[in-house]
């Protein structure tokens, strides 16, 4: 092996030891890149990479520049994925907010005129509770995201 072929080695080695813990998209799936063996095989001229899926990619040192130029960045996507998470399974939207508001107000009014509904009032009062929580959760999670993204990606949702 000659000396440019085994700086070229070294430097694909070193892109390779970087990748660890990144996300990359790799045909077309979110992976993150767990470490890698090097110099395996018969002949001692491959490489494994190990990915958080489960699989695992053998390649010969060859090749490995153009199988690493495979793996693209997915700092922005995971950003983005994350942010569209967090808006579909978000507790309170406008609609919920408007029905909560004209339950909360329904109630109100049947206790003034029926001492009776106590206990469904009640009942109600306790489901606007749980869903106060759940707001107050969802707005932690939200916290941690953004703060997550900051860490490791420089930016987070503003």
């Amino acid at each position: 092996m000659s000396e440019r072929d085994k700086t070229m080695e070294e430097a694909m080695l070193n892109q390779l030891e970087h990748m660890k813990s990144g996300a990359f998209i790799y045909r077309g799936e979110l992976v993150e890149v767990l470490g890698y063996v090097d110099h395996v095989g018969e002949d001692g001229d491959e490489v494994e990479i190990y990915l958080n899926n489960g699989k695992t990619i053998e390649c010969k040192l060859p090749n490995l520049g153009d199988k690493l130029k495979q793996f693209k960045s997915a700092e922005g996507a995971v950003r983005i994925m994350a942010s569209r998470k967090m808006d579909s399974v978000s507790a309170m939207n406008a609609s919920v907010m408007g029905e909560l508001r004209d339950t909360i107000l329904g109630s109100i009014r049947d206790l003034k005129t029926d001492p009776g509904t106590v206990n469904q009032a009640k009942q109600v009062f306790q489901g606007v509770n749980t869903l106060i929580n759940l707001a107050k959760m969802e707005l932690e999670y939200r916290k941690y995201v953004d703060n997550f993204n900051e860490k490791q990606f420089g930016g987070g949702k503003k």
